[in-house]
C-alpha cells in the first residue's frame, strides 16, 4: 500500500489524516480486518442481517470479490489511519456498483466502530459521489435499516439532493448527483403504507 498513491487525503475533526486509496486484487486482508472491526450491530446496520458469529471463508471470499470490482463496474475505496495500536490500519471502505439501469449504481459506506462519529464515512461519501460523478453516474442507491441514525446523518450533510422512501424497518434511499441541496435538511422522505 505505501508504494500506492493516495486518492485522496483529509483530516478528521480531531486532527488524525485519513488517506484513501482505490481497492486492488491484493486488498482483500485489509477489507477482511475492517469486517472484523465492526460490532454485531455495525454489521446488522450495514448488512440487515445479523453476523455475529461468520465463517472466515466466507468473509475472506467475500473481501475477495469486493476487491476485483472493475472500473467499469464500479468502484471500492478504502480509507487508512495511523491509529496507536495500528499503523496503516484499514477504518473504511466506501464502493458503488453499477446497477442495470442506466447511469445508475448502488452504494454502501461502513466505518470501523472506533472510528465513527469523525466525519470519515462523510468524507467517504462524498468522495465516492465525485468520483461516481466523473464516471457518467447520475444516481446512487442504496437499501440501509431504517434506524441507522448514522446513515440519516450522512444524508443529511450530504450536498446533493436525496429521496428517501421508508418500507418499516429499512429505508432506500435515491441520491441525486445532478442536483444540489438549497439547504442541508431538504431531503424528501415518503412513507409506505401498510
Amino acid at each position: 500500500m505505501e508504494k500506492r498513491k493516495s486518492e485522496f487525503t483529509f483530516e478528521t475533526d480531531s486532527g488524525l489524516v485519513i488517506d484513501v486509496y482505490r481497492v486492488q486484487a491484493e486488498d482483500a486482508a485489509y477489507l477482511v480486518d475492517l469486517f472484523e472491526h465492526l460490532s454485531t450491530n455495525s454489521r446488522y446496520m450495514r448488512f440487515n442481517q445479523y453476523l455475529a458469529i461468520v465463517d472466515p471463508e466466507i468473509v475472506q471470499r467475500e473481501a475477495e470479490h469486493i476487491a476485483l470490482v472493475d472500473a467499469a463496474s464500479g468502484l471500492g475505496v478504502l480509507a487508512f489511519a495511523d491509529l496507536p495500536d495500528q499503523p496503516h490500519a484499514p477504518v473504511a471502505v466506501a464502493r458503488y456498483v453499477r446497477t442495470g439501469a442506466p447511469q445508475q449504481a448502488e452504494v454502501s459506506v461502513s466505518v470501523r466502530d472506533d472510528m465513527q462519529h469523525q466525519g470519515i464515512g462523510g468524507q467517504m461519501l462524498l468522495f465516492l459521489s465525485q468520483e461516481a460523478r466523473a464516471a457518467g453516474i447520475r444516481t446512487l442507491i442504496g437499501t440501509f435499516q431504517t434506524g441507522n441514525r448514522r446513515i440519516w446523518a450522512l444524508l443529511a450533510e450530504s450536498p446533493y439532493q436525496s429521496t428517501t422512501v421508508i418500507d418499516g424497518f429499512q429505508t432506500t434511499v435515491t441520491i441525486d448527483l445532478g442536483s444540489t441541496k438549497v439547504t442541508p435538511d431538504k431531503n424528501h422522505v415518503t412513507q409506505l403504507e401498510g
